[in-house]
């Protein structure tokens, strides 16, 4: 995206240096623990990106090694495109470090489950680690997850969507006490979920990730041509893109939040969110308030 390259521009090379393959090791990704297990997740995750999706075998090895090297861990993607992200991964040597997130639709559950047997043949591992539910879908069969989670074909089962209208779906379903994490929108544009989804996924000790944290770029589009705030470096921000990340990351109740992108650069600078300090709840109002006055 131009708006985003011409921000990174002056501020990569301050942030992680466009030219490093990888975060230094005192700047290795925080990790945060899945609740209720001694397991731990990079607290900036891959999402769906585009080289995934398309089948760009050498886009998504570079953005891979960058992010994995980085201690990066948690990897979300689906269909062809969880296959290649398995199969690079395990050609790079990160079988045991990658966490896996993928999709599957409870209205085909023979072709969805032989589709995740294959997915773990590619992956080499004894079980899937995370298989998500959109909420349409897992109210009516969610049965047939926890099934699969019983017979060890997936270790955690999960529920995810990005818009207002299915979070009463998507609370329904916490309430069983059966969903391992749930998957939502949440950036300084959008914050309904702090209200309704987060506060029932800390109580309950479901882990959280957080997807459209650029608002699918839209966020870019709102903070062209303003300034980063002087105030930012307080919690060692150096980019809009980090601006985003860690208001994200700075909530109690979140894991790990999603970044899609295909672009290497945009890969580090995301990195830079999930490392150094993150604002306190008085910041975070005047991140968002200030967000917001630019929209």
């Amino acid at each position: 995206m131009a708006t985003r390259r011409s921000f990174l521009k002056l501020a990569l090379a301050a942030s992680l240096g466009a030219a490093a393959p990888v975060l230094g090791e005192s700047r290795r990704l925080e990790r945060r623990r899945i609740p209720g297990t001694d397991e731990f997740l990079s607290s900036v995750s891959l999402g769906n990106s585009n080289a995934f999706r398309s089948g760009d075998f050498d886009t998504a090895r570079e953005i891979l090694d960058i992010y994995l090297g980085s201690g990066g861990r948690y990897v979300d993607c689906g269909g062809d495109g969880a296959l290649l992200v398995a199969s690079t991964a395990r050609s790079l040597g990160y079988v045991d470090e990658v966490f896996l997130g993928s999709y599957f639709l409870g209205a085909e559950p023979d072709a969805s489950e032989e589709q995740a047997r294959q997915l773990r043949a590619t992956a080499g591992k004894t079980s899937l680690d995370l298989m998500h539910s959109y909420p349409e879908d897992g109210v009516p069969n969610w049965n047939t997850f926890r099934r699969w989670k019983d017979e060890g074909l997936t270790r955690y089962i999960g529920v995810a969507r990005h818009n207002v209208r299915f979070y009463e779906m998507m609370m329904k379903l916490m309430r069983t006490g059966t969903v391992d994490f749930i998957q939502v929108n949440l950036s300084p544009l959008e914050t309904d979920a702090e209200t309704r989804i987060l506060p029932m996924a800390r109580d309950l000790g479901i882990a959280v990730t957080i997807n459209r944290p650029f608002v699918n770029g839209q966020y870019f589009s709102v903070v062209k041509g303003q300034s980063l705030p002087a105030w930012a470096t307080e919690f060692d921000c150096m980019t809009w893109a980090q601006f985003s990340i860690k208001y994200v990351l700075s909530h109690p109740a979140v894991t790990s939040v999603l970044t899609e992108t295909a672009n290497p650069k945009h890969v580090r600078d995301n990195l830079g969110g999930g490392v150094g300090r993150l604002p306190d709840e008085k910041t975070r109002v005047r991140m968002r308030e200030l967000i917001q006055s630019f929209a």
